[in-house]
């Protein structure tokens, strides 16, 4: 809405506005202007002849409307404007074609720019041609539209370059009203022949009944997700696609914008990563069940060897008349005794890994394992020259399985002693953590590892090096099952090791594990 001060527009009192002043009387007239949501001004060249109140707030002037008419036009005008205005000003004057309406920026009293709306026309004012024009701040329309703008253009970039297909079609009878360039090229299509056609008339759904669902459904909510289909492409190729849709407003008609995305290489790889999988874990149980049947295939001949071995060498039955039997008998006995320790450790792999591994959780003292384990290697580091201590704090009890707490202990400690060089030492260690917890080690003072030797060791039948698997005999399960018997209690396992100083390996139990004894009395 605008007003248009005529050329003799009168005051109060009947008298022509401008013959004896420059600002409008008092009255009825200057109240209705006043009262306008639009800002007034009157100017001829860069003089103001006339402003209004509602133009003083919007320019946020500070003083009253009489010193606003003492500056220039020019101050106001935004630098990069003021060309064209003084253009449309020159026009109006002389006669010739201007806009009536145009956007200009203006600067207000406190420096913030603003756009506003004009609407001008020629006046005169004191006898004199001049220039009226109505402003409106069309400022936050003007972001507005700018911010529409950017988004219309994001969109349309996002719709053109996806690679996704992507329809924008009518929810009301399903024509399709704009198609991307990767749904032509998947069906094989040209725009103009696709634009204003519904999809039962395309007949790109595999399952003509499709369409009906998913808009049905669609109904009931503003948006769809990972929904999914299979469409007929470019020569009646099937292809799998997983579908999102949108209700948006185009053109003021409700429409449904709609994304599929081909998901049937990503089937095709699911599938055949399953097939592989199944295989794989049908080849590891079958070796798992190979190993587990032949390790009780060997062990039963083995133990009665052993048995026999241990006779002959002890002359349990009668003298053998030759020494060397006894020391044939002994060997026997030794190397049948390493075989059946390696043949139960792959037989403990298999039970892991077949998930069999079962514990019988009680609350036990673990002092009691751990020296029994101590007293079945003394012998051992006595003979291998090396030092064995040991110290546990024996006032807790740990919720444990006896027979993988010794399995554990006793791991630990042959590893130490086989890799300790004679004139070293063997510590174990059971002591309490900070947290609540328990922490069982063994500390040697043997070859240690590095980083990369450690993960090597932590892996199945892994050897750190050639030279060492020579040196020291063993199957190279020792800490995959320390690690997989600690995890089955409940415990981590941390290696700390360096080459030519030691190793330490702890097993640390959580909190929730562990009581007191006196607290366990006490209850």
């Amino acid at each position: 809405m605008g007003v248009a001060l005529e050329a003799t527009v009168l005051g109060n009192k009947g008298q022509t506005l401008g013959e004896s002043q420059s600002v409008l009387p008092e009255g009825d007239l200057a109240d209705l202007i006043n009262s306008l949501a639009e800002g007034v001004i009157v100017q001829r060249g860069d003089d103001v002849l006339f402003v209004n109140e509602p133009l003083r707030r919007l320019l946020a002037f500070p003083g009253t409307r009489e010193d606003m008419l003492r500056e220039p036009l020019s101050r106001w005008i935004h630098p990069d404007d003021i060309g064209r205005l003084e253009e449309y000003y020159d026009c109006r004057v002389t006669g010739k074609d201007a806009p009536e309406s145009y956007d200009a920026r203006f600067v207000r009293a406190d420096g913030e720019v603003r756009w506003f709306n004009l609407r001008a026309n020629q006046s005169l004012w004191q006898g004199e041609p001049a220039v009226t024009a109505c402003m409106y701040d069309v400022t936050d329309q003007r972001e507005t539209e700018a911010a529409y703008a950017r988004s219309e253009s994001m969109f349309r970039n996002i719709f053109n370059l996806t690679p996704e297909m992507m329809i924008i079609s009518s929810l009301a009878d399903g024509r399709i009203m704009d198609v991307n360039p990767a749904f032509l090229n998947l069906f094989g299509r040209r725009r103009d022949d696709v634009q204003g056609k519904t999809y039962g008339e395309l007949g790109i759904w595999a399952d003509p009944t499709f369409l009906g669902r998913f808009v049905e459904e669609l109904k009931m909510t503003a948006s769809m997700t990972d929904v999914p289909t299979t469409v007929k492409t470019r020569g009646n190729v099937i292809r799998h696609f997983r579908l999102f849709a949108q209700k948006i407003q185009k053109d003021d008609e409700q429409a449904l914008l709609m994304i599929g995305r081909d998901v049937t290489e990503d089937l095709l790889q699911a599938q055949e990563l399953q097939r592989s999988k199944d295989t794989a874990e049908l080849a590891n149980r079958a070796k798992s069940e190979f190993l587990a049947n032949m390790s009780h295939e060997l062990r039963t001949p083995l133990n009665a060897i052993l048995g026999f071995a241990e006779i002959i060498k002890d002359e349990m039955v009668g003298p053998l008349g030759t020494a060397r039997y006894s020391e044939y008998a002994r060997d026997i006995h030794e190397s049948g005794t390493h075989l059946l320790s390696i043949i139960n450790d792959i037989l403990d792999l298999s039970k892991v890994e077949a998930g069999r591994l079962e514990a019988y959780l009680t609350w036990v003292d673990p002092v009691e394992n751990l020296e029994m384990c101590i007293n079945l290697v003394q012998q051992r580091a006595r003979e291998a020259e090396l030092k064995l201590e040991h110290h546990f704090e024996d006032d807790v009890l740990l919720e444990a399985d006896d027979r993988l707490i010794k399995q554990i202990a006793l791991n630990l400690l042959s590893n130490a002693v086989k890799f300790t060089e004679p004139g070293g030492s063997v510590k174990m260690a059971l002591e309490k953590t900070g947290s609540g917890g328990l922490c069982l080690s063994v500390t040697d003072t043997g070859i240690g590892m590095t980083a990369e030797e450690i993960k090597i060791a932590k892996r199945p039948f892994g050897q750190v090096d050639s030279s060492l698997s020579r040196r020291h005999e063993g199957s190279g399960l020792g800490l995959p099952l320390i690690s997989a018997f600690a995890e089955k209690l409940s415990a981590t396992m941390t290696i700390d090791s360096e080459p030519g100083v030691g190793t330490r390996v702890s097993i640390v139990f959580p909190p929730f594990k562990v009581r007191l004894k006196e607290k366990e009395q006490e209850s």
